[in-house]
């Protein structure tokens, strides 16, 4: 008769949960040594993985409450800054008033909305040229284009597209990991489109 290998031991055990209850004789004889623990019986071992277990998913839960929330807040925000475009027919003043409802948030330090230049083609070039926006850490030069000194991440998005540019768009954090590439964009993205729409028919 063949050894059994590990697992075919391993898939047994599994379909015979009790296999160790009913045979105690041969949970006696088992090295269950870990190192640097001594000897550590099934139930402790089993145990300690229940409640690594439940740690992992209670940091689980709260991840996702905690972006659920931050969710909320982005909508809100952004449903403001919806109202907000069609409620005067001059760039300036939306950017103006886009500014004082944005940075109402305590997590954004500054905000801007910029008509299209030939001094912000770098800007494009290096950070908006294939997805149309960026979020993440941004350099002392970039700093200095668009946000105050202490600004230390950024969301900026490009409205229009890197033939026919419009507008640069741009949230400012003072918190170095407030905006970060895995970020959900999909809010801010449905508010691009209608800022787009609003500026064309404002050009």
């Amino acid at each position: 008769m063949s050894e059994l290998n590990e697992e075919q031991i391993t898939s047994y055990l599994l379909a015979n949960p009790d296999f160790l209850v009913k045979h105690p004789n041969v949970l006696a004889q088992l090295d269950l040594q870990q190192q640097a623990q001594g000897a550590t019986s099934l139930v402790h071992i089993q145990q300690r993985q229940l409640r690594e277990h439940n740690t992992r998913l209670k940091n689980q839960i709260d991840t996702m409450s905690q972006h659920a929330v931050q969710n909320e807040l982005v909508y809100r925000l952004l449903s403001q800054c919806h109202r907000q475009l069609w409620s005067h027919d001059d760039f300036d003043t939306i950017a103006k008033n886009l500014h004082a409802i944005v940075c109402s948030n305590n997590d954004i330090s500054d905000f801007k909305l910029i008509k299209y230049s030939t001094d912000y083609d770098e800007l494009i070039e290096h950070r908006l040229t294939n997805s149309g926006h960026y979020l993440g850490r941004i350099t002392a030069q970039e700093r200095a284009l668009l946000f105050s000194d202490d600004t230390q991440s950024a969301a900026i998005y490009l409205i229009g597209d890197e033939k026919q540019p419009i507008a640069i768009l741009a949230f400012g954090s003072n918190n170095v990991n407030h905006f970060e590439p895995a970020q959900d964009n999909l809010f801010v993205l449905d508010f691009i489109s209608a800022l787009q729409l609003r500026l064309q028919k404002l050009a």
